[in-house]
């Protein structure tokens, strides 16, 4: 009977030891689960956001092309006007200077 109980009770603790390995190991591999996921969705985050960078830095340089070539425009527009203001002033500058001489 004692036999018997003592049996018993190391069977108990045996089962016990591999309830608690079997345990163990499902927590590292449930662990080593979580790790990957997040490892996963931090580099889904980096590259969401490297892309999103890389878009706006593209925006940027399209606005500064056009915002250049809005100026250069202007810029063109204002010598022209001043050509324009300069030939003008030229029929002006010597009809002044035959007046002087005569």
């Amino acid at each position: 009977m004692v036999e018997e109980t003592i049996r018993s009770i190391r069977e108990t603790e045996k089962k016990a030891d591999e309830m608690v390995k079997s345990a163990e190991e499902k927590s590292r591999e449930m662990l080593d689960a979580a790790k990957a996921q997040a490892s996963s969705t931090a580099e889904a985050i980096i590259k969401d956001a490297r892309d999103k960078a890389a878009e706006v830095s593209e925006r940027a340089k399209e606005a500064g092309k056009q915002a250049e070539a809005a100026a250069l425009a202007e810029t063109e527009k204002e010598a022209e006007n001043l050509k324009a203001s300069a030939l003008g002033r030229e029929k002006e500058a010597v009809d002044l200077v035959i007046s002087l001489l005569a």
